[in-house]
């Protein structure tokens, strides 16, 4: 009997365990896709004189770019705002 209220117990922690991995994901996910806007943001205040030729293809590198360097910026620590996020979440 004592053996099933511990399994119990160590099933519900790997269920918590489990909801907080997917919510610090969801957390960081949306940190990146928010630097990922503020980038484009930026990005049309400047002149578009840059390396890229302002056409199709240079618009689908420059996005890739953006994306990439957001989701490298979040696993790098990113502005904090998915700690904060996770942080006011959890429970």
């Amino acid at each position: 009997m004592v053996h099933m209220v511990t399994t119990a117990a160590t099933v519900t922690d790997q269920q918590s365990n489990g909801s907080q991995l997917k919510l610090k994901k969801a957390c960081s996910d949306f940190e990146s896709i928010f630097i990922n806007y503020m980038l484009k943001s930026a990005r049309t205040a400047f002149s578009d004189d840059g390396i890229l030729e302002n056409n199709n293809e240079g618009r689908i590198v420059q996005s890739m770019f953006d994306e990439n360097f957001a989701a490298a910026m979040t696993k790098g620590g990113g502005m904090g705002l998915g700690k904060m996020l996770f942080k006011s979440f959890k429970s």
